[in-house]
């Protein structure tokens, strides 16, 4: 496919693309350049759009919508449980289909409204469409930075699996992976001691916890949960740290160089100078 442009003598094909014509609706016939003649009289050929188009091509989309490919049709990643609950134990066919359109979240729960929200991410309240109860879920909040971002989060889920069941441990449900973000479902708890009482520590948790080789370091009022009949729960185990590992099933502890402190609020002195211990969920700032 080819024009021809006429000169003083000669005709010179002017080689077009081969796909040219199939895009020409889509280009802006608003303004036109001629850049082979100057003259007004020899214009008649660029003047048809059918012939050929010397428009601009269209503008690319806002940097606030999202890029769309028209080759590859966008569709929400895969499911992927992490916990081991939710491996063994998946929700049935009825209640969740992978085939739909609609994620595993809003599938399986009913989203009751904001719990909260920090820069972990935010958690809701919702009612599970499996078993007709209450539970929190809690979502982080940005996608995975990479392998290692999401191997932090991975641990935290399977770490918090690990410490249950507990009494005064905020009761782990399940945890999966959908669309770059970690999801973890525990029971629904009333308030926070950040909203209750400041002053009433969570002495069965964390003899528990320290019992079993961890370390909280990022214990404080927000992290201790208090369920409907008053009991406190322990929760939030983003900051876990192992101190002594001793089998295969400590593949998910870190070591000091992953360690990453908590509010620094609430930091206890020697964490500063790189000592973990059982102490340092026990300081209290005065």
């Amino acid at each position: 496919m080819s024009a021809v442009v006429e000169t003083t003598g000669s005709r010179v094909p002017l080689p077009l693309p081969t796909h040219f014509s199939n895009a020409e609706q889509s280009f802006s016939l608003k303004k036109r350049r001629h850049p082979f003649s100057s003259s007004s009289s020899s214009n008649s050929f660029y003047s048809s759009p059918a012939r050929l188009s010397h428009s601009l091509p269209p503008l690319p989309p806002s940097k606030g919508c999202p890029p769309l490919s028209r080759m590859f049709p966008q569709h929400p990643s895969r499911w992927t449980p992490l916990s081991c609950s939710l491996s063994t134990s998946p929700p049935p066919n009825s209640v969740y289909d992978p085939s739909k359109q609609q994620s595993y979240f809003s599938q399986c729960y009913t989203n009751l409204g904001l719990l909260g929200r920090g820069s972990f991410g935010e958690v809701y309240k919702v009612e599970s469409h499996q078993d007709g109860r209450q539970y929190a879920v809690k979502r982080s909040a940005h996608r995975f930075r990479g392998n290692s971002d999401r191997t932090r989060s991975v641990r935290e889920a399977r770490n918090h699996e690990r410490l249950c069941p507990h009494p005064h441990i905020l009761h782990f449900v399940a945890a999966w992976e959908e669309c770059g973000r970690l999801y973890i479902q525990t029971e629904l708890c009333s308030t926070s001691l950040l909203l209750h009482a400041e002053n009433k520590p969570p002495g069965p948790a964390l003899h528990h916890l320290h019992s079993r080789g961890f370390v909280h370091l990022d214990l404080k009022p927000a992290n201790v949960l208090i369920t409907d009949s008053g009991r406190l729960k322990l929760g939030d185990f983003g900051q876990l740290f192992e101190l002594r590992p001793k089998s295969a099933e400590s593949v998910e502890g870190k070591g000091k160089d992953d360690v990453q402190e908590g509010d620094p609020r609430y930091m206890a002195p020697e964490l500063l100078r790189g000592q973990y211990g059982p102490a340092a969920d026990v300081f209290r700032y005065n």
